[in-house]
Parts: C-alpha cells; structure tokens; sequence
C-alpha cells in the first residue's frame, strides 16, 4: 500500500466525479497505473482522493468517457507555500520565538519557597545568593541533592527539604523542627559584674555568693554576684568550692546622659498633582518604556507595577511588563520656629524616657537644658536612675578546695 504521508508532502486533491461513464473512468485510471483512493459514492456522484500530479493526467482520460471532474480540497505542503510565502514575517517570527522558547527553559527564572516560617525568604535568598544560585542560571549547572545538604546545614531546625524544578521554576521546599531541642551547655561557671558604675540599691542573689551589699560603691566590671560557692564541714571550715553560673537581680543607682540637636531648617517634599503614566517591557534586562508625553519631571516619585510572564503555569520566561507612574514634586527648605523645635526635642526627650521606663528604669531625677547654636538648638539632659546591672562572664580562676586558686 503506498504511504498517504507522501500523497501530503507532494499534495493531492478530493475530487467529485459525475457522469455515465464514471465506472469505466476508473477502470482506464487503473491500467494507466493512476493511484485513486478513498473512493465513496453518494447518491449518483463519487467522490475520491487522487495526487496533485496525476490529476492532469487524466484530464485525456475524462474527456474520452465523458466524465466531469470539480475539485472539492486541496490538501498536503505544496498549497501552503504560496500561504506561506505572503506571510513569511509571521513564519520566521514564530520560529524564532520557539527557537527562544526552547533556549530558555534550561534556566532558571523564578525562585519560590515553600513551608518555611521560622526561616524568612530573605534569609534563603541570601543562602543562595552565597551559594551562587541566582535567575538566569543553568539549571544544569544546579546540583539539588548536593544544595539540600548544604541547605540542612546551614540552618540546623531544617530537618527536611527538597530543591526541584517545575519548568523554569526552582522550588525550595523545607520543614521545620516546630519543638526546638534543648541545647545542652556545658557548665562552666560565671560571674555576675556590674555593667556600670553607681550604688547598689536592691540585690537578690538566686544562685552564687554576693560580693557586694545594698549602698556599696561599684565600678564597672567589678564582681557583684561569684560562682564559686564554698562547702563547709561541720567545724565551718571550707572543704571545697562549687561551680554555678551566678543568678541575681541587682538593681544600681546611676547617672546617664541624654543629648540631640536638631537643625532649624528641614527639607519638605511638596507635591504638585501633576502625574504621567505609562508601561515598560523588559526583556532579558534590557528596560524599554513607552515615551510619556508632556514635559519631562525634574524631580518625581516613580511608582512601579512589575509582572513576570508565565507560560502553562511553572514556564516563567525572563520577560516582565508592567506599568509607570511618575508623580513630580517640588524638594523645599522650610524652617521651624524656636517653639517648635523645643516641642519637637521634648516629644522626643519624653520617648527616651518613656522606653528606659518599659525596660524598667525608676528615674530618680532629671537636668534638662535646651540652647541655640548656630543650626539650631540642642537638648542636653542629666539623669539619676535606677536600672537592672549585671552581666554573666565566664570563672577565669577556679578556687580549689585548699583554698588555691587553680
């Protein structure tokens, strides 16, 4: 049986036959070895599929039995060419945005990451970028089994993940460990010192030994609560030392100062109602936008609206659209007057106080001096405070049960 894919790439015809002969116009096609196929009748015409080639051949053939012959389809490549032809832009236009398509779908366009909450996309992203994975890589050039581990260890409450590419779309997949392990320490021992310098006003030691008392003068750094805790016999004498980490609320009375200027003149931004918009198209990073009419800003705020094009879902390409709004304003130097700049420092001044309070800071008493300079005017403040002091550093020397420091 010959191939009807080749009748396609040479063309053939449907054609209707009518006639009293059309009989012996198929039998005189026969012995000239013309191919018909797909014959049909209806009603008093047939109907039949015969080669672009041989249908003039039996033009002879039909006028000898009397038979009529109308073409009802063309069919196969060579009815296309001339279509083709008057189109040609068109044609090598869509080539080339397959041929493009297929370039592009062996990088990488779009990142997304799924089921993290402890972990921000920031702090993923900045993984990758150290990681050197960025939009427009190969996606070849990407081993995901490799970065899974990489990734498990970079972030230790990480216990699951898995990297896979849906089209050009990589996805960074994680679980987190929702009940977090305690983290055993080893227990060395610490100190309690003062962080600043005042009088001890209130100490309630939890675990170690005081070393100071309520209305003693401390310096910074000096030892408030120690680790080293003595172990007496049944004589009193000291047997030996045990280690703790020092555990107190120790409250000091201190002094603190609070300064800040603020200029007198301070730039405004005043806008002028005057708004252009337009839409831009940027391809492969290469930023187009649409001339926008009128005259140009000198100074304005520029709005973005950006999209990515996907294809099928997950076939993001390196294409984004969007609009532009550009809204112009004018950048003025105003000045504040001598009042308002006193209640701009005082507001201020009044939130100082106001978090030392909700870190629970008693202020005992406050100096308060406002003065012009040559800018503009400057606060300074003086304050006696009661604050939380302490912090916990390492033993550096271990006493011994001899007594010995080791």
């Amino acid at each position: 049986m010959r191939n009807r894919w080749t009748w396609y790439v040479k063309g053939y015809l449907t054609i209707r036959l009518y006639g009293d002969y059309v009989e012996r116009f198929f039998n005189m096609c026969r012995m000239h070895d013309i191919f018909l196929w797909d014959i049909r009748k209806e009603e008093k015409d047939f109907y039949c599929s015969i080669s672009a080639a041989d249908y003039f051949d039996t033009i002879p053939l039909l006028k000898k039995t009397g038979t009529r012959a109308s073409v009802i389809k063309k069919n196969g490549i060579p009815f296309y060419v001339p279509f083709m032809k008057k189109r040609v832009l068109f044609f090598i236009s869509l080539f080339l945005c397959l041929g493009m398509l297929y370039v592009v779908t062996d990088y990488i366009w779009a990142i997304e990451f799924v089921g993290n909450f402890q972990i921000s996309n920031e702090e993923l992203e900045d993984f990758l970028d150290e990681e050197q994975v960025y939009y427009g890589m190969k996606k070849e050039k990407l081993d995901c089994e490799e970065m899974e581990k990489r990734l498990r260890a970079f972030f230790p409450n990480v216990t699951w993940t898995s990297i896979y590419f849906e089209g050009t779309k990589l996805y960074v997949e994680v679980k987190e460990n929702e009940k977090k392990e305690p983290v055993m320490e080893k227990v060395e021992g610490t100190n309690l010192i003062a962080t600043e310098a005042g009088t001890i006003t209130s100490i309630i030691v939890r675990n170690g030994v005081p070393k100071v008392k309520i209305g003693d003068i401390v310096e910074v750094g000096q030892v408030l609560v120690e680790g080293n805790v003595p172990i007496y016999d049944e004589a009193q004498n000291i047997i030996a030392y045990q280690i703790y980490n020092s555990d107190a609320d120790v409250m000091i009375q201190t002094r603190m100062t609070y300064s800040e200027k603020l200029e007198k003149t301070y730039p405004f931004i005043s806008y002028t109602g005057s708004e252009h918009k337009g839409i831009f198209l940027d391809v492969f990073g290469y930023h187009m936008e649409s001339p926008i009419w009128g005259r140009n800003f000198q100074e304005c705020e520029k709005i973005t609206q950006k999209h990515q094009v996907c294809l099928l879902d997950n076939l993001y390409l390196p294409i984004y659209y969007g609009n532009i709004c550009k809204k112009e304003y004018h950048l003025k130097c105003l000045e504040y007057s001598e009042e308002e700049i006193k209640n701009l420092l005082n507001d201020n001044f009044e939130k100082f106080i106001l978090c030392l309070q909700e870190k629970g800071v008693q202020i005992i008493e406050k100096n308060v001096k406002i003065k012009k300079y040559n800018k503009g005017m400057e606060l300074n403040a003086n304050l006696s405070v009661i604050k939380p002091t302490g912090e916990e550093v390492e033993i550096t020397e271990i006493i011994s049960g001899t007594g010995e420091k080791e």
